[in-house]
C-alpha cells in the first residue's frame, strides 16, 4: 500500500501525457460545380430509375391474380438463385486457378487472367500460360546471361585460337562455330 502512495505522490507534481490515437484529416477534394451538378444528377438519375422499376413491378404484381404473383415471385427468386450460383461457380474456378498456378509454381495473381467457362478452358488456359511464361523467363535469363567473351592478354585484340594443341577449349570452339561458322573454319584451317 505504501508503493502505491509514494507512486501517486511522486507522480502529483508531473504532468500526465496521454497518447491521444491521431484522427485522419479527411481529405479535400476539389472540383467545379459542374462536375458536382454532373455527379448529383447522375445519382438522381440511378434513383429516379430504380424507383421506376420498382414502380412498374408493383402495378405488374397488383395486376396479377394469386397464383401468378407467386409464379412472379418464384421465376425472380429462381432467377437470383441462378445468379448467385453462377457467381460462386466462378469464385471456385478462380480458387482451382490459384491453386493450380501455386503447384505449378507460377504467381497466383495471373489467375484472373486465366479463368474460362468451365474448368477443363481454365486447365487449358494454365497449361499455355505455363509453357509460354517458361519460355519467356528461360529466353529474358539467356538475354542476361549472354555476354561477351573477354580478351585474352590483357585488352590484346589478338583472339586465342581453340584449335590448337596447346590452348584447346571444345567449349569455345562450340561457341564460336555456332556464332560465326567462317570465323571458326579460318581457325581451325590456321590451326593445321
Amino acid at each position: 500500500m505504501e508503493d502505491i502512495n509514494t507512486n501517486i505522490e511522486d507522480v502529483k507534481g508531473e504532468d500526465i501525457k496521454v497518447d491521444e490515437p491521431k484522427v485522419d484529416e479527411p481529405k479535400l477534394i476539389s472540383m467545379t460545380q459542374i462536375e458536382l451538378d454532373a455527379m448529383i444528377n447522375k445519382r438522381l438519375e440511378r434513383q429516379s430509375k430504380k424507383a421506376t422499376e420498382e414502380k412498374v413491378e408493383a402495378e405488374k404484381l397488383a395486376k396479377m391474380s394469386e397464383t401468378e404473383r407467386q409464379q412472379s415471385l418464384f421465376e425472380t427468386e429462381k432467377a437470383s438463385f441462378a445468379e448467385e450460383r453462377k457467381e460462386y461457380e466462378k469464385q471456385k474456378l478462380e480458387l482451382q486457378v490459384v491453386k493450380e498456378l501455386g503447384i505449378k509454381e507460377l504467381d497466383t495473381t495471373f489467375s484472373k487472367y486465366l479463368i474460362g467457362e468451365d474448368a477443363e478452358t481454365c486447365m487449358s488456359n494454365i497449361k499455355e500460360f505455363d509453357l509460354i511464361f517458361k519460355q519467356a523467363v528461360a529466353k529474358a535469363v539467356d538475354e542476361k546471361l549472354k555476354g561477351k567473351t573477354p580478351l585474352v592478354g590483357g585488352g590484346n585484340l589478338a583472339i586465342v585460337n581453340p584449335w590448337n594443341t596447346s590452348t584447346r577449349n571444345l567449349t569455345e570452339q562450340g561457341r564460336i562455330y555456332k556464332e560465326n561458322p567462317a570465323l571458326a573454319e579460318q581457325l581451325m584451317a590456321s590451326s593445321k
